[in-house]
């Protein structure tokens, strides 16, 4: 064979390969924001995930959960009636390393997130703190969760038997608001109360194999809205070409 067509050829079977590449990674993100908006988060880790116990996630400022068994407790939470969030993601970048082992990618992400509050049949107590989260009322005064979110997903992904999975995975938070509200009204009080609502992200029914669930390591990057903030890029676009 020509030595020009086989470098031709080379090349041409290295970028189909590169494509099909992305293509695996943006279905594999696809079916997890999926599960997650379907409430299946129990199939997420078992696969969509890798088996390395050093796997990682971060939402926002909770900190660093930096084992696989962590990452599980993100994902199978205790029930709470009329429980609705979504991923749904857009305007991504996604790089794949030239030996095609690892990849990394960025999502913009708008997402909501509900729950029934005194709506539900099972209405929380009124002791109960964590109803300064249920931040919208209806006309007769009964509160619930209706809120809307924009994000950041930046993921790192590993190849395992032929298959790509989610290896470390980082929600940052640009904003969240009751929904009919704006995040520019609701920015102070998003600082008072996020750390509440970050307390029982990671709470889960399971047994867990040790005596409490706590964040491996300190928050690594966190930006939301404030009004007298501004954003910062932290993402190296030229990494991810």
């Amino acid at each position: 064979m020509d030595e020009k067509l086989a470098q031709r050829l080379e090349a041409l079977e290295q970028r189909v390969s590169l494509l099909e590449d992305k293509a695996a990674i943006e279905n594999l993100m696809a079916k997890h924001n999926y599960y997650f908006s379907a409430g299946q988060g129990r199939r997420i880790v078992p696969e969509l995930w890798t088996k390395d116990e050093k796997a990682s996630l971060e939402y926002g400022a909770s900190g660093v959960y930096g084992a696989l068994w962590k990452v599980l407790t993100f994902y199978v939470n205790d029930e709470a009636p009329g429980r609705f969030a979504t991923f749904t993601a857009a305007n991504r970048w996604l790089s794949v390393a030239g030996d095609g082992r690892t990849a990394r990618g960025v999502w913009m992400v708008v997402g909501t997130e509900t729950d029934a509050g005194d709506l539900s049949g099972r209405p929380p107590a009124q002791d109960d703190q964590r109803r300064v989260l249920l931040s919208s009322r209806t006309p007769s005064g009964e509160r619930y969760r209706a809120e809307v979110l924009l994000q950041k997903h930046e993921a790192r992904f590993v190849k395992e038997d032929g298959c790509w999975k989610i290896h470390d995975l980082h929600i940052g938070e640009y904003f969240r608001c009751p929904a009919g509200s704006d995040w520019v009204a609701c920015a102070k009080t998003r600082q008072v109360t996020d750390g509440m609502w970050l307390e029982y992200l990671f709470e889960t029914p399971d047994p867990l194999p040790a005596r409490e669930n706590l964040p491996s390591g300190a928050t690594t990057w966190h930006w939301q809205y404030d009004v007298d903030a501004l954003p910062e890029l932290q993402v190296n676009l030229d990494e991810l070409g």
